[in-house]
């Protein structure tokens, strides 16, 4: 990399510039279902710029591509999602959710840390790169709908994709908050139901005739709520949580049947499986001595019989796009990076990685996301431009 050139471009990083397109983000509300006018305003905005916008999706849930230099060879897409999920207990904020402020360097209001500050960035980054001439074409997909599954937002990029309806890209980069540290990987998903069974009866003959599938169920959430002694260096531990409870007819009825749901989350390496055969062995302990010990587990299945779930996906740090950020953080920020293995959901990253699009997430620090008083931290932002400058240019040879 030309350190000239990267030195040049971050000189234009205007921190103002992304403070005020985060605010003006940031104060549109958008909740999930919603997001028609910030999707308009993200078009506004890169438009005015000189960029060119194409809108996919629905009329009421617009999706953006927007790219530049689009004839060169290699396409570095840069994926944000302008949705944001409700506010829960408006009282619980100290700070107006929609009337983001700035305080001690910190950028406040639903949606600063997931993830429109991170939009922002992408937005000016193009800004940026548009005037410089790079061999490669770069852009952004601006996304509704992460918060609740995709369908309305990258699932639709991506299907058009696969569809050779829209350019493939090379690389895809998630701005989704990382801490500035490389994530290549994300857990897989695997949610199953276990049905513990008893016996209905009056309450006056629970003791007698009757057995609770509510104490039996409780057995079964206490011996599968634990820490599952496992870890991928890409990826972490696995994680796994009884989310759901659910039983009972009357209140003067014992319970035949309680149904828990679960949601374990996979390493590398892991299958359904494998987790089955996990819950299998803690549900079988938790039941020793116990005659009266029923129970099944629920989930659906293919065609051919097999389970269904989503594996976890990565881009191994050594692909072309993971030694790229490898050169591209000590060529920005001057640190060594460092591999995420933070406690993380998904994102969309994974729709892309199923396609065999190198993805992997970049984004900056932030906290309270989806709670009260969510702030990102400024600097953080503008360090995550200057990388995401940095690897367009390692990109691109230049």
């Amino acid at each position: 990399m030309d350190s000239a050139a990267l030195k040049e471009a971050i000189k234009r990083i205007d921190e103002n510039r992304i403070i005020d397109l985060a605010k003006q983000l940031v104060s549109i509300p958008s909740v999930s279902g919603d997001e028609k006018a910030v999707m308009h305003k993200a078009r506004e905005i890169l438009e005015e710029a000189g960029i060119t916008v194409e809108f996919h999706g629905s009329e009421e849930r617009p999706v953006i591509n927007a790219v530049i230099n689009p004839d060169a060879d290699k396409l570095l897409i840069f994926n944000g999602h302008l949705d944001v999920v409700p506010i829960a207990r408006p009282e619980a904020w100290t700070k107006k959710p929609w009337d983001p402020v700035v305080e001690d360097g910190r950028i406040y209001g639903r949606g600063a840390s997931d993830m429109k500050s991170s939009c922002a960035v992408m937005i000016h980054i193009l800004e940026i790169l548009k005037d410089m001439d790079l061999p490669i074409a770069v852009g952004v997909h601006l996304v509704p709908d992460e918060e609740r599954g995709a369908n309305a937002g990258s699932k639709i990029l991506v299907e058009k994709i696969k569809n050779a309806e829209m350019r493939r890209p090379d690389y895809v980069v998630i701005g989704e908050q990382s801490n500035l540290k490389v994530r290549v990987a994300e857990r897989g998903m695997f949610g199953f139901q276990v049905k513990f069974y008893g016996r209905a009866a009056h309450t006056a003959a629970s003791r007698t005739t009757g057995i609770n599938a509510i104490a039996k169920a409780s057995k079964g959430v206490l011996a599968l709520e634990h820490h599952i002694d496992k870890f991928h260096e890409w990826i972490g531990h696995p994680m796994q949580s009884v989310n759901i409870i659910e039983a009972g007819l009357v209140s003067n009825q014992v319970p035949a049947e309680c149904t828990i749901t679960v949601d374990r989350r996979l390493i590398i390496g892991e299958t359904a499986d494998d987790a089955v055969a996990e819950v299998k062995a803690d549900l079988d302990k938790a039941g020793e001595g116990d005659p009266d010990w029923n129970w099944e587990i629920v989930a659906d299945k293919d065609e051919k019989g097999n389970w269904v779930y989503t594996p976890a996906n990565y881009t191994p740090p050594d692909s072309p796009l993971g030694q790229a950020f490898m050169k591209a953080v000590p060529a920005a920020l001057g640190i060594k990076p460092e591999i995420y293995v933070e406690w993380a959901g998904s994102t969309d990253g994974r729709l892309y990685r199923h396609e065999g699009i190198q993805t992997v997430g970049f984004g900056p620090i932030g906290k309270g996301a989806h709670g009260p008083d969510e702030f990102v931290y400024v600097d953080s932002l503008i360090k995550a431009a200057k990388v995401y400058l940095s690897l367009a240019l390692e990109l691109s040879g230049a």
